[in-house]
């Protein structure tokens, strides 16, 4: 293992554990009469995964001068409305699915009723957040407007809708499909620490368009995995170098930034995965 590798999975840790312990604080229970909801957003906001939003998050905060605790909120955010989409896509009405990281879906556990509520509420916590975060108020408006449009039509919410269409898949649908489902949300977050930094527009544009080509980067690699989406339409070969320009893409777009080196490990590792 190089020093390289060893850096980023140290930091990597330390980011995963910054986020759980904030998001596992803010559903504590409060002795009130909701509690038992708390713990229906919490059996699937704490249910472990990879914490790779709220990592870039953090990360690009921290290259754009600001110390990574005062954008934890901001990257919390990000993780509360990425598991809000979780919940709703598992519902009956949406994908239908009973598992989801090896245990039953909110819905399958708890009922659709607190499940949808969970997701409702998830979603509000997540502005919320962002309103706590301790950094200006045009930082965290900037945060909020792009942590909205990601959420929005032109996000997960449009993807979603994109995604249960009928009719035989194109290239043009799926390529529309995953930026706006994938995408959108790995975008925001990469703009979002570098908004939480006060850092300008072009900057925060730069970070989006990293996040953006990052994000269509995993998914291709998740459907050469997987065996569907580009992978079933255009074959693994292309899908496979559908990974590596987009790959490329997004490393060219930190070249304006300094100290990537973080940056450009978890791309590799995320673009480069076998699982």
């Amino acid at each position: 293992m190089t020093d390289m590798d060893e850096g980023f999975e140290r930091r990597y840790a330390q980011y995963r554990t910054m986020t759980d312990a904030w998001l596992a604080d803010r559903l504590a229970p409060a002795g009130d009469g909701a509690d038992g909801l708390r713990a229906v957003m919490a059996y699937s906001l704490l249910a472990g995964g990879k914490r790779v939003r709220p990592a870039l998050c953090l990360e690009f905060a921290r290259i754009c001068g600001l110390e990574p605790e005062r954008a934890l909120p901001v990257a919390c955010a990000l993780e509360m409305l990425h598991t809000y989409s979780l919940i709703h896509d598992d519902l009956p009405c949406m994908d239908d699915d009973d598992l989801r990281r090896g245990r039953p879906t909110s819905h399958k556990q708890f009922g659709e009723t607190a499940a949808v509520l969970a997701g409702d509420c998830l979603q509000a916590e997540a502005f919320a957040a962002v309103c706590d975060a301790p950094i200006g108020e045009v930082e965290r408006a900037r945060c909020c407007r792009i942590l909205a449009q990601a959420g929005g039509v032109r996000g997960i919410c449009g993807g979603q809708y994109m995604d249960l269409g009928e009719g035989p898949a194109s290239r043009e649908g799926l390529m529309e499909t995953d930026l706006r489902k994938t995408a959108a949300l790995m975008a925001a977050a990469c703009a979002m620490g570098a908004a939480a930094a006060g850092a300008g527009q072009d900057a925060v544009g730069r970070a989006y368009d990293f996040g953006n080509a990052l994000g269509m980067a995993f998914q291709c690699r998740d459907d050469v995995l997987d065996g569907d989406g580009f992978a079933a339409l255009l074959g693994p070969e292309r899908c496979q170098q559908m990974t590596e320009e987009y790959t490329r893409s997004a490393l060219e777009r930190l070249d304006g930034f300094t100290d990537t080196a973080f940056l450009r490990a978890m791309t590799g590792w995320l673009c480069g995965r076998d699982g």
